[in-house]
């Protein structure tokens, strides 16, 4: 039972919602400026003494404002199109042993609004509000819900209007300078992001990482001796172990004795060199460690 009546300011308009695989709806814009509550039930709409539809209502609180739908317009089509792309490295930042890269992400939506009708129509798009994407300044909703940005669009009788809604949403990777690689350093050589100062920091990481490249690489060479030498040694000792009682033995046996002592002279001087080369590399790594820590630089373009 109706317990308020009072005037309300009411405009109508097309509401159309991108992504609710909705068609467009008739609705009323309202404000509620009687200064009490409206509570929630149903409402019927009367448009020149016709009933034109109805709809659900929830609360509505003192000059709060609502969009509130009661029937299909099948007079107003609406299509979108979308265009992505990444934008350039808009941002280089070296710190503490990290590299932090900014790039910007860009979005584009192109809604196309035909009106059929031979009445104008302001029709309200409801664009969604993504967390993490910002509305670039051109764009300018008519207001912003938690769920919506709403943009009105005028569209005369038989025309068609476009709107454009354009995002940007900063994304930012992060790098450890230690694990810095050739190609990550020539895919910003390419989008000439790559300044004199950056280009002498990127070169000394990686002039340093080629050192330590170099130590491992050797120290790896040393070890596939080592454990070459280890098999022939296994190989050699199988094979005295069936000399046993045969007639070439003895010399057989001095012959492998031999083997074996040049051998384990050999396995010493590469343990030795193995140990050396870890020692170079730990230091070369401590050198890096420093290095990288040192580095800051904040490069805007």
């Amino acid at each position: 039972m109706p317990i308020l009546q009072s005037r309300i300011d009411a405009e109508k308009v097309t509401l159309w919602t991108a992504n609710s695989n909705q068609p467009p709806l008739r609705a009323i814009w309202i404000k509620n400026g009687s200064g009490l509550t409206l509570d929630s039930g149903t409402f019927n709409i009367i448009d020149g003494g016709t009933f034109a539809g109805e709809g659900l209502l929830q609360t509505v609180h003192p000059d709060e404002r609502r969009l509130l739908s009661f029937a299909a317009d099948t007079a107003v089509r609406v299509t979108s199109q979308s265009d992505f792309k990444n934008q350039p490295v808009s941002r280089i930042r070296l710190t503490r042993g990290l590299m932090f890269i900014t790039r910007e992400q860009r979005s584009k939506v192109t809604y196309s609004i035909r009106n059929a009708d031979t009445a104008a129509r302001q029709v309200v798009i409801e664009h969604p509000v993504r967390d993490g994407w910002k509305l670039t300044p051109e764009a300018k909703p008519e207001e912003t819900s938690a769920t919506h940005h709403r943009f009105r669009v005028a569209v005369d009788p038989g025309k068609t209007s476009e709107l454009a809604v354009e995002e940007f949403h900063p994304e930012e990777t992060q790098v450890v300078l230690t694990d810095l690689t050739g190609d990550q350093v020539q895919a910003l050589v390419v989008e000439n992001r790559v300044t004199p100062e950056l280009q002498d920091a990127f070169r000394r990481v990686l002039d340093q990482k080629n050192k330590i490249a170099g130590l491992q690489t050797q120290t790896g060479m040393r070890r596939q001796e080592l454990d070459a030498i280890n098999r022939d040694q296994g190989r050699i000792r199988e094979n005295m172990k069936a000399l046993k009682g045969s007639a070439e033995e003895k010399d057989l046996v001095q012959r492998y004795t031999r083997q074996l002592n040049s051998q384990e002279d050999r396995l010493s001087a590469l343990n030795k060199e193995i140990a050396d080369l870890q020692g170079q590399e730990s230091h070369e790594q401590q050198k890096l460690e420093a290095m990288v820590q040192q580095i800051a630089i904040d490069q805007k373009f």
